[in-house]
């Protein structure tokens, strides 16, 4: 299996939980609900009554597989409450919409259909998706998208010193933060240590306590005033002050590299999705171009055509 970086925007397998709750409660109005089946384990115990219909201790594990993902309930107790209430309503309900008739049976029968089909296809897809991911195919995503996409652009590990205009941003503040920033500069060419003056001196309190330091950063990643004076600089060189929307800055290189691809490890997780949605689209692919699909019903002016297999 070819594994590309258009993969990165696969369309993601049908929500499990969403189709999984709708069937649920088509299920109840139905009649066939977990409740109704479950009437027949006759060691599962009764949890409630609902108008003479049974809630099964069973039905409430079948409720959180279905449901459970967007429960805001962490707690056992608490999430077993939550789960009870969901399946006393849905009886309520359900019981409701039939004493008033208003259950349309055709369009339920219709939309438990299309909910079991999707539930079908999510299930499918996930099995195929979790069999797709092995350590091999990971590794080769990683070197296909990975390592091969990495960016060739240097990368810079810069410090920087900033003080801030402060409102209203006139005319006497810009001044007053060049100043301080001046006062920076002189204070670093007649040998002060870059990191002790920033320490001292600099406005930006995020990096102020490590010494200025402000990381790997390619030129995407900066404004453009930064990016100008940063990739103009020596390594260990550092740049008189220069003003932004913010304030103003001085900057150091501290060193220069070739940008690395990221590590291997830390993203695992977003491989094996990686490889499970190409996995599912491929199949997907597949099952449509071997099938035979005739569009009946087209908009008026269109022509009918045949998609897949002659």
């Amino acid at each position: 299996m070819s594994v590309s970086s258009a993969t990165l925007m696969a369309r993601r397998p049908f929500d499990k939980a969403r189709a999984g709750a709708a069937s649920f409660w088509l299920a109840l109005l139905l009649g066939v609900a977990a409740p109704a089946l479950a009437q027949a384990q006759t060691a599962d115990p009764v949890v409630a009554v609902v108008n003479g219909q049974n809630i099964l201790e069973s039905d409430i594990q079948v409720a959180d597989d279905i449901l459970g993902r967007n429960l805001l309930a962490r707690e056992p107790l608490e999430r077993r409450d939550t789960l009870v209430k969901i399946l006393i309503d849905g009886v309520l309900l359900s019981q409701a919409a039939k004493d008033r008739n208003i259950v349309d049976e055709v369009d339920l029968q219709r939309r438990a259909t299309f909910t079991r089909n999707q539930g079908l296809a999510n299930h499918f897809l996930t099995v195929v998706g979790q069999r797709a991911v092995t350590e091999e195919a990971m590794r080769k995503a990683y070197e296909e998208v990975v390592v091969k996409g990495a960016s060739t652009e240097p990368e810079l590990h810069l410090r920087h010193i900033v003080f801030m205009i402060a409102p209203p941003a006139d005319d006497a503040a810009v001044k007053a933060a060049e100043q301080k920033a001046q006062a920076a500069i002189a204070r670093i060419r007649k040998g002060e240590d870059f990191a002790a003056v920033v320490t001292e001196m600099s406005e930006d309190p995020v990096t102020k306590s490590r010494g200025g330091d402000y990381d790997w950063r390619v030129r995407g990643e900066m404004g453009k005033e930064y990016a100008e004076i940063a990739f103009e600089l020596k390594k260990g060189e550092v740049s008189a002050p220069f003003k932004t929307a913010v304030g103003w800055h001085i900057l150091k290189l501290d060193d220069m590299r070739t940008r690395q691809p990221a590590d291997y490890e830390k993203i695992r997780d977003r491989l094996a999705v990686l490889v499970a949605n190409a996995a599912q689209l491929e199949l997907v692919d597949k099952i449509r171009s071997e099938a035979k699909i005739e569009y009946i019903s087209r908009p008026q002016g269109a022509d009918k055509e045949t998609v897949g297999r002659k």
